[in-house]
């Protein structure tokens, strides 16, 4: 039980309506209706905006991971492109290689699996 501690409010004629309406209605005393609305509009809601403005830049850090790795495989897909042009278009290889007569494709899967290995 959380302790509870006594303070002397002065409430506007409006709001003090407003508790009053809210208590009978929902079967408190005043104290405990002023408590109940207070606690709902500085620590709930509070709590709440958090809650929200935390999932906000969340959502926002995830759009921009997702647009990250779209860039990057289209710098992958570009890196690789220009590989397998330069390996077709670029002389042979010395005649001491013995690759020395393969093709585009072939230049190209090695180095592929060079990078895998």
């Amino acid at each position: 039980m959380t302790a509870k501690r006594q303070l002397t409010l002065h409430f506007d004629a409006e709001v003090a309506a407003a508790i009053e309406v809210e208590a009978k209605k929902r079967g408190l005393n005043l104290s405990r209706a002023a408590n109940d609305a207070l606690r709902s509009a500085l620590i709930d809601e509070a709590g709440q905006a958090l809650a929200d403005t935390v999932k906000a830049r969340l959502d926002r850090l995830d759009k921009r991971d997702h647009a990250r790795a779209r860039e990057l495989a289209l710098i992958k897909e570009i890196v690789l492109l220009f590989v397998r042009y330069w390996f077709e278009y670029s002389g042979t290889l010395p005649d001491e290689d013995p690759d020395a007569s393969a093709n585009a494709d072939i230049k190209f899967q090695g180095f592929l699996e060079m990078l895998a290995g």
